[in-house]
């Protein structure tokens, strides 16, 4: 293939009004029930329900201790917006665009960010949530009510052009959305919906 092709852009998106920014890590505790499970070993009792510790460790922190997103949130976003759009498929677009972190190149989290560039630093949020089929129950993850992502993309222009991808990052923001919450999963909260500074 000819470099020539591969083109790149910085993008940056905020979060639209009212359209708060909920993550759910999966913690490493519950990776441990996970194998304790798999490996029949027995089953501890559960003791009293520690929240604060819950929601903290739902967070996806890097290894400068800033609170992210996955990258690959972003690209999942970009692809899922491929259905609005007559001449860009979706097996097509996953090859041909590669998401990644100004802040730090090739990592697999992005910092997120306040409006004015500062760390965001997420709050403890309590939801009812159905778990399973008929069980329901509480949740708790962090919140950002105000956040920003700064992001470089690549892609293959021979694939798909800037202005298209320009318009599947618009779509992505408002009609998919990324983590818990977003427009595009059954719960359709409306969260994580964001727009692109132009």
């Amino acid at each position: 293939m000819n470099p020539q092709n591969i083109q790149s852009i910085n993008v940056t998106i905020v979060g639209k009004l009212g359209a708060t920014l909920v993550v759910h890590a999966f913690p490493e505790k519950a990776k441990a029930e996970i194998r304790d499970k798999q490996a029949k070993k027995a089953k501890e009792t559960k003791g009293i329900r520690d929240t604060e510790a819950e929601w903290r460790a739902a967070r996806y922190v890097d290894l400068q201790g800033r609170e992210c997103v996955p990258i690959t949130a972003i690209k999942k976003a970009i692809i899922s917006a491929a259905t609005a759009f007559d001449d860009i498929t979706k097996t097509g677009l996953r090859q041909a665009v590669f998401v990644d972190c100004i802040a730090e190149p090739g990592a697999s989290l992005v910092p997120i960010e306040m409006l004015d560039g500062k760390p965001a630093i997420g709050r403890k949020r309590e939801d009812a949530v159905t778990i399973g089929i008929n069980t329901r129950g509480l949740a708790y993850r962090p919140e950002y009510p105000e956040w920003s992502l700064r992001l470089r993309i690549e892609f293959n222009s021979r694939i798909v052009s800037e202005e298209q991808l320009l318009a599947l990052v618009d779509q992505a923001g408002w009609g998919v959305g990324i983590c818990e919450g977003r427009p595009e999963r059954t719960s359709a909260l409306g969260w994580g919906r964001f727009e692109r500074l132009v």
